[in-house]
């Protein structure tokens, strides 16, 4: 359609330019023939009849071909008016067949995409499916986090190689993975998400605070648990000279009596230890005081 409208723009533009050579020209032959003399002495009266009759055959003619000119010119803007608007509704025709086209394509992927998710929810469903059969009950959860306990303990305060690195990894995995499938049904979680925090303390501080706000989360509220679990975030805290949130931390710690956090305690808060730099900045030295005078007070 384009290629019919630039053909039927360029017929009604060398038309026009045809019009306009033919205006021209019959302007030029006007101006020679407007002025010829009729009235002249020298012409007898049958000149001047013959030269009358021969204005009225030129104007005669030239209205001819005006006329000849006009139908030209309305002819040409039809057949362009006419290309015009065929190639408009085929264009437009052509749109809506593409549109059509691309809907039906959109849906097609549409389907694809749905089939796909189908799949892949079938695919979640029989893992879900086996992760919950008899070769994953809680007897098999307990033995793997006896496992990872195990090596926990190991590794505490030791550089751990390449192949512990590994191992390592791998126990986090699969702690998360039992966190997903059981959460805080499993009451031995919260230990091992202490151990972890306890082997990153060393070496990536923002991992070891990660495992110790999920221990916290997932232990029971005022246990023993909970309070190693505020101790060793105080232990933290003292670390990053944040000293305020440091004594909160111990307070809830030690809020219930338990003697090994005491005997942490009075061993933290000697010279070199976690809690020494704590305990002698003013004024939360005061606040240290306070507790090992309840601490005393409670043995007592």
């Amino acid at each position: 359609m384009a290629v019919l409208r630039r053909i039927a723009l360029g017929l009604l533009l060398a038309t026009s330019a045809a019009a306009l050579l033919l205006a021209a020209l019959e302007l030029w032959n006007y101006r020679q023939w407007a002025y010829l003399p009729i009235h002249e002495p020298a012409f007898n009266q049958d000149d001047r009849a013959r030269i009358l009759q021969d204005r009225m055959d030129f104007l005669t003619k030239r209205v001819g071909d005006m006329e000849l000119l006009v139908l030209i010119l309305l002819g040409t803007s039809g057949l362009y008016a006419i290309v015009f608007v065929a190639s408009s509704y085929f264009s437009a025709a052509s749109f809506t067949r593409q549109a059509g086209q691309t809907v039906s394509q959109m849906q097609d992927q549409i389907g694809l995409a749905m089939g796909d998710l189908r799949e892949l929810q079938e695919q979640t469903e029989e893992r879900l499916k086996a992760m919950l059969s008899p070769a994953n009950t809680p007897a098999n959860y307990d033995q793997q986090i006896a496992g990872i306990a195990a090596r926990l303990a190991a590794w505490r305060d030791q550089q751990l190689s390449d192949q512990s690195k590994l191992e390592l990894l791998t126990d986090e995995s699969a702690a998360a993975h039992l966190d997903a499938l059981t959460g805080s049904q499993l009451g031995a979680l919260p230990e091992l998400y202490l151990g972890f925090s306890r082997i990153y303390a060393g070496s990536d501080s923002a991992r070891s605070r990660f495992y110790l706000d999920r221990a916290l989360h997932l232990a029971q509220p005022k246990s023993p648990l909970a309070s190693e679990i505020h101790y060793e975030l105080a232990c933290q805290l003292a670390a990053l000279h944040d000293f305020a949130r440091a004594v909160g931390a111990l307070t809830l710690a030690f809020e219930h009596q338990f003697k090994a956090l005491d005997e942490r305690l009075a061993s933290d808060i000697e010279e070199g230890g976690k809690l020494y730099e704590l305990a002698s900045t003013p004024p939360f030295d005061k606040a240290i005081n306070d507790l090992l005078l309840n601490m005393s007070i409670g043995i007592g």
